[in-house]
This record gives C-alpha cells, sequence and structure tokens, in this order.
C-alpha cells in the first residue's frame, strides 16, 4: 500500500486538506534539499505539542478524579515522552511516509526516534487543523488505546524531568523549572542540542542530546546529581 494512504488508514482520517499531511511529513533536512516544496514540519510540530498536552491532560483529568497534580503531570509526561511518540509514530506507519533528505534517508532517519517524534507532533497538528478538536482528540486518543496499558510500565521508566519537577515543587512551587535548548552545530543526520535547567533562574544542570526532549532530560539528571538524588 502507499505510505501516505496506510498511514491515513491507520489514523483513522483522510485530510482534506494534503497540504497539511505533506507539510507534517516534511523533516527540515527534505525542505533543505526541496525549497519550493513548502515549509518544513517545525511550525506543526509546536501546535501539535500544545495540542498533545491538552488532550492527554483532559483525559487524564477524567481518568483519574481524585489524583492532585503532581501525580497526574507524572502520568502525562510518561504518555508525551520521546520513547512513547516514537513508538506509537512506528505504529501507524509514519516512518515510511516521512520525507526525507538524501543523507538523512541513506543514514537512518526514518529509524530515528527523534525524527518519529517530531514528525508525530507535526502530524498531530495539522490533524487539528484539518479536522478540528473533537476529531483530533478522538483518534489521537485511539492511537494510544487504553491509557492505562502505557501508564501500567511506563511509571516505572526512567523519567527525569518529572522526578526533578517532584523534587523541587514543594519547596519552590510548580514553576520553579525553566529549560533553555539550543541546536549545537552538526549534520542534519547528526545534529546535537544542549540544554540548561534553572531553578529559580539558578543553573543547576546542563545536558546533550539528539533532540531537544532527550537534552532536557539529560540535564534534569545533572540537576538530579547535584541536587544530591
Amino acid at each position: 500500500m502507499d505510505p501516505l494512504a496506510d498511514l491515513q488508514t491507520r489514523l483513522g482520517h483522510v485530510f482534506k486538506r494534503p497540504e497539511l499531511l505533506a507539510e507534517a511529513l516534511a523533516h527540515p533536512s527534505y525542505t533543505n534539499e526541496h525549497p519550493e516544496s513548502g515549509p518544513s514540519n517545525q511550525r506543526l510540530e509546536f501546535l501539535g505539542d500544545a495540542v498533545l498536552q491538552l488532550v492527554l491532560t483532559e483525559a487524564l483529568y477524567a481518568l483519574y478524579p481524585t489524583e492532585p497534580e503532581g501525580p497526574l503531570s507524572r502520568r502525562r509526561s510518561v504518555l508525551a515522552n520521546g520513547r512513547t511518540l516514537a513508538a506509537l509514530a512506528a505504529s501507524i506507519g509514519l516512518d515510511a511516509a516521512l520525507r526525507l533528505g538524501a543523507s538523512e534517508d541513506s543514514t537512518g532517519g526514518r529509524a530515528r526516534s527523534s525524527n518519529r517524534e517530531d514528525a508525530l507532533e507535526a502530524l498531530i497538528g495539522a490533524l487539528y487543523l484539518d479536522a478540528g478538536p473533537e476529531i483530533t482528540r478522538t483518534r489521537l486518543l485511539a492511537i494510544y488505546g487504553p491509557l492505562e496499558t502505557y501508564l501500567a510500565t511506563g511509571l516505572e521508566l526512567d523519567n527525569p524531568k518529572g522526578r526533578l519537577q517532584e523534587r523541587v515543587q514543594p519547596l519552590h512551587g510548580n514553576a520553579a523549572l525553566r529549560y533553555e535548548s539550543t541546536h549545537s552545530a552538526g549534520a542534519d543526520h547528526a545534529k546535537e542540542y544542549s540544554s540548561k535547567v534553572f531553578l529559580l533562574d539558578r543553573l543547576v544542570g546542563e545536558g546533550r542530546g539528539t533532540s531537544k526532549k532527550n537534552a532536557e532530560e539529560a540535564a534534569a539528571r545533572a540537576a538530579l546529581d547535584q541536587l544530591g538524588e
């Protein structure tokens, strides 16, 4: 089956505006090589990340009506972390439909977790613009399946950002942590990100990774070490 058709079948939605789907699948390496093709998926990724957070927040709020903010945030972090998003992207055939530059494709870009994760968030943004919030919520939760399935094992996995938040929240409140992430030098297929985490404007950790989220997790681990966990 054609990868685009297969993706839409598994997603359960045929795009009325196929240009949105094309944009969601366009990795920056592709648009660098084909500038005439339109924008990369980075703007849609920005939108999709916000939509994903809202959908998961609403779902968890309803699913766990007596839980306080801290545990709910931890559950949401498990459902939205890079490992989970990359697995979901693969489950709907998103990797096969990605538009990649020649170098990125030849060096394993379709299997790269950060590419799958970013493209899924972009796809969520495109779906939101094409179909609206209710269909987006329905289709997104259908991709996840029962949230308890992920949460049963995911809460046991390493979640340094969640642990750091739980560590500082009782003393400093919910907004005490701030992450600053930047691109580091590197080819399209080997980009590295740097991240710093600040506690009340005091630098407490730095880290690097192959995606922004990985770099932030590394910074959070460094902060936990500094704070004595």
